[in-house]
């Protein structure tokens, strides 16, 4: 549950880092953007996991594309990074509590 309110902070970090320029720079935009990818992931990980693969980057580098206009190349980097994090995140929590 904590990355359900930690995993928009990172997607913003992310997109902070390799779409610095160029890029909506507007927090309310970036906020936004973040929270409703996050969402996205949360829901299509619960009621359609088999598809959440498929869904995940797709929603995500296009809500890039569409609201922060970023570049077709910058949002499926930051997709990749976000989609590892979604990954990994549960083992480096699993690892922090022990």
């Amino acid at each position: 549950m904590l990355g359900f309110f930690l995993d928009p902070a990172i997607l913003w970090l992310i997109l902070f880092f390799v779409a610095r320029h160029g890029t909506e720079r507007s927090y309310f935009t970036l906020f936004f953007v973040s929270v409703g990818i996050t969402v996205v992931a949360f829901l299509s990980s619960i009621y359609i996991p088999q598809f959440a693969v498929i869904v995940i980057p797709i929603v995500s580098v296009l809500a890039l594309r569409r609201f922060c206009n970023v570049g077709w190349g910058r949002a499926v980097g930051v997709t990749v990074l976000f989609v590892a994090w979604l990954c990994f995140s549960p083992v480096l929590f699993e690892s922090l509590i022990k």
